[in-house]
């Protein structure tokens, strides 16, 4: 059925067309699929030697028989948790992120509902008010959290929604873009020099860089909503 997940037959179909080189609109042709089916269906289950429909009816039957439920509040934490934290803060922090934003961004991340309030975050962290605050501040001009105020009394929850990571990757696009414009303007002032080449692939680079980024987060967020319609 053109609705219902994809049978073991048609992954099997599927990874002996690419193996062809037929392309994803051609398979999903021969399916009576769309296109985006099997194109999400490859990329979710691809590996370093491709595609792999036996791993991907696996999981499948595995998601079948899942019991759907809610995760109840306050799930007990792994005994992982405290050096999982930790690896992930070095992680942020070497690539150039507060040290505090580091440990917020963290906390909130692997908490369970994905949002903790500022007393919370005090908390969790041992740590005085004004160094959330501060945290809190740097987090939010980098786009990767947001304000809810709770239904009832004045608190605010600080949230780390599912697309955080999809926003940040799109933020970095203005910042190639204006590489790429100033490049662009100075390779037109210096039109004919050694200096102008260089500037004009400069641009072409960080044109081609913000043609990508927008590709791939688009694809992403495409993946993420078909997989949320499932």
């Amino acid at each position: 059925m053109p609705g219902g997940r994809l049978t073991r037959e048609e992954r099997e179909h599927i990874a002996a067309r690419l193996a062809e080189g037929l392309g994803y609109a051609e398979i999903a042709r021969q399916l009576g699929r769309p296109t985006s089916t099997v194109s999400r269906e490859v990329a979710r289950n691809i590996g370093r030697n491709g595609y792999r429909p036996a791993q991907a009816q696996r999981v499948t039957r595995q998601r079948a028989r899942r019991p759907k439920h809610t995760k109840p509040p306050g799930s007990p934490a792994s005994p992982e948790m405290p050096a999982v934290s930790d690896e992930l803060v070095a992680v942020m922090t070497a690539k150039g992120m507060p040290p505090m934003a580091a440990r917020v961004c963290v906390c909130l991340i692997l908490s369970d509902d994905s949002s903790l309030t500022a007393t919370d975050l005090v908390r969790d962290l041992r740590v005085s008010p004004a160094s959330v605050s501060a945290a809190i501040g740097y987090l939010e001009n980098q786009g990767m959290i947001t304000r809810q105020r709770e239904a009832r009394g004045r608190r605010e929850r600080y949230v780390i929604g599912d697309d955080v990571w999809y926003r940040t990757w799109m933020s970095s696009v203005q910042y190639h873009v204006a590489w790429a414009d100033a490049a662009r303007a100075a390779a037109a002032r210096l039109e004919g020099t050694s200096a102008g080449d260089r500037l004009a692939k400069m641009a072409l680079f960080f044109d081609h860089i913000v043609d990508y980024t927008r590709d791939a987060g688009e694809r992403w967020l495409e993946l993420i909503r078909e997989d949320m319609a499932d």
